[in-house]
């Protein structure tokens, strides 16, 4: 199959340069037989690329002259998304065109940015970094973003998650488009893991507060110190002079989350926090985020964030033991 791998200005180069080297290997794993892949790297022009660190990164064709491809492969922006949002309307066209004539289009981290701007996403299932969640949503309410995930695949859309993810989405495709043993082949050879499912393990949440609701950051900044102190959402609202729907409506709309889904969060990120930086008993983080039933928050905390808290602190403990 045909692949073109999109360099836009401003591309991360270490994605890109991954995906050649992971593409070429599952080729030359494939010999003698015939390789399952032919990549053709494609800038809009078919000049040099600068990428995210003002470096050029070279090309073999301008995308107009590519009249048909099977799958596009568009590396991500980490570092320079806001950089390089305007210039995606200048790829649109040349994507829409190829995705009614059948090609597949994946996207690396927030590379889905791209294919939202080209209207591909509208009712569509994806996901993209973590980290710029909000920011996509603000800004595509149509798209079903579920940035938990490490790769969402939609009809013949295809997107990934943060920079790490390259490597998942890469996997993916070896598996989707030659054969699962190929895949596994490179998998063995390149140490690395199997596709993973989620992102959300790695997510660190921050309060939303780049809203003008002055009431509603008062509310936010209480609920930050005061995250453990038992309180209905009722009087909540009472304390703060809200009546209880004008509470919730003004809340919701302010910071994206129902108050009490907001404290869930907040509470959430202190017992990662305490997790990484202790070796506090879990009973004892319970009680210290605000909740009576270690059990309870044990069955949220793997429902929210992914694993259990025993293997979140295995992978993240960072410090010395502390009492």
């Amino acid at each position: 199959m045909h692949i073109t791998l999109l360099l836009a200005e401003y591309s991360s180069q270490a994605t890109a340069a991954l995906a050649l080297e992971v593409l070429d290997a599952a080729n030359r794993f494939s010999a003698p037989t015939a390789p399952p892949f032919s990549v053709s790297v494609a800038s809009l022009d078919g000049q040099p690329v600068g990428n995210a660190l003002g470096r050029s990164m070279a090309v073999d064709v301008a995308l107009n002259a590519l009249e048909r491809t099977d799958l596009v492969l568009i590396p991500g922006f980490l570092f320079s998304l806001r950089e390089a949002l305007p210039t995606f309307e200048h790829y649109c066209a040349w994507l829409r065109g190829q995705h009614q004539q059948g090609a597949t289009i994946a996207s690396m981290c927030t590379a889905t940015f791209m294919l939202a701007e080209a209207d591909l996403l509208d009712g569509v299932e994806a996901t993209t970094h973590w980290a710029f969640a909000d920011l996509f949503r603000r800004r595509y309410p149509t798209v079903r973003l579920d940035e938990r995930r490490i790769l969402c695949e939609d009809g013949r859309l295809i997107s990934s998650a943060g920079a790490s993810a390259a490597m998942d989405l890469l996997l993916h495709l070896i598996r989707r488009f030659a054969s699962r043993e190929l895949a596994q082949q490179c998998s063995r050879y390149l140490l690395i893991d199997s596709v993973r499912n989620e992102q959300s393990v790695y997510i660190s949440w921050s309060m939303p507060r780049g809203h003008s609701d002055e009431a509603v950051l008062r509310v936010q900044d209480w609920m930050e110190t005061n995250f453990v102190t038992p309180c209905g959402i009722d009087e909540l609202a009472a304390a703060f002079g809200f009546g209880v729907r004008n509470f919730k409506r003004r809340f919701k709309d302010a910071t994206g989350y129902a108050p009490l889904a907001y404290l869930q969060a907040l509470r959430l990120e202190k017992a990662k926090q305490l997790l990484e930086t202790t070796r506090l008993g879990f009973d004892e983080i319970t009680s210290r985020v605000g909740y009576e039933d270690s059990n309870s928050f044990r069955r949220l905390f793997r429902q929210r964030v992914g694993i259990s808290p025993a293997a979140f602190r295995k992978r993240f403990l960072r410090a010395p033991p502390s009492y």
